[in-house]
Formats: structure tokens, C-alpha cells, sequence
């Protein structure tokens, strides 16, 4: 058998099953309830609290830990094992996401959204929080999948 076929049979058998592509599925509809839920507070701590965009950041995280981390493991990955392994994996994924989340929003709007309105009094920071958000999800699946959730 050749090494592109043996690689097309893998990736047919793995990412074109009706298994992964129902735990897709429940990711993206996780991920979508989990970003429209972490968008809203984030707009609305932003707006109530007297907090800076990282501090609502960090506040909103908190909630959307324990909300992401049950629907993954117990609807998404349909996972009934290792709950505290997993939990512990879970977090410290989590922990570098809010991390790396954070410091790549301070960066944008203080540098990057800076640079490019200079002039201008608002910051659109919902951008780059949503660009942010996409790619912490991108990762987030293959890590779930194959880390995390895998029994």
C-alpha cells in the first residue's frame, strides 16, 4: 500500500466516521454556546464593571471554565471516566489559554488597535477578542480529542 493512500485511508477512517463527526458537532455547538455566553459577559462586565478588559477577562474566564469543561466532557466526548484527571488537564489547558488570551488582548489594543487609530478616542476591542477566541477553539478540539478526553 502506498504512503498516500495509507495517509487517506487514515484521514477517511479518523476525521470522516460518523463517531468524530458527531463529537465535532457537539464541539462546535459547545463551542458555539460557549462563545456567545463568554462574548456577552465579557461585553457586559466591561460596560457594568469598573474593571479593566483584562480584569472582565479573567471574571468571565471563571464561569466559562466549569460551563466549557462539563458540556465537553459529559456531552461533547460523552467522557464518564478520569474526571479529575481531566479536570486537571483541563485546567491547566485553560490556564494557558487565559494566559495567552490575555496577553495577546492587552497587546492588541494596547499596541496594534493603538497603532492603527491613533488618533481615534475608541478602541475596537470586541475584534480582537473574537479573533483570539477562534484560534483558542481551533486548539482546544485537537487537544480535547486526543488529550484530554481520550480514554
Amino acid at each position: 500500500m502506498s504512503g498516500i493512500r495509507m495517509i487517506k485511508e487514515k484521514i477517511t477512517n479518523e476525521f470522516l466516521s460518523p463517531e468524530f463527526i458527531g463529537k465535532f458537532t457537539r464541539y462546535i455547538i459547545v463551542g458555539v454556546s460557549t462563545f456567545t455566553i463568554e462574548y456577552v459577559l465579557f461585553l457586559v462586565f466591561r460596560k457594568i464593571l469598573p474593571v479593566p478588559d483584562v480584569v472582565a477577562n479573567i471574571i468571565v474566564y471563571t464561569f466559562i471554565f466549569w460551563f466549557n469543561f462539563l458540556l465537553n466532557k459529559f456531552f461533547t466526548f460523552k467522557s464518564r471516566k478520569n474526571f479529575k484527571k481531566q479536570l486537571l488537564s483541563y485546567g491547566l489547558l485553560f490556564l494557558f489559554n487565559m494566559v495567552v488570551g490575555n496577553v495577546l488582548l492587552f497587546m492588541a489594543i494596547t499596541q496594534l488597535l493603538k497603532g492603527l487609530f491613533p488618533d481615534t478616542p475608541w478602541i475596537p476591542y470586541y475584534l480582537p477578542k473574537i479573533v483570539i477566541m477562534i484560534f483558542i477553539v481551533s486548539w482546544n478540539f485537537i487537544l480535547y480529542n486526543k488529550v484530554i478526553y481520550k480514554e
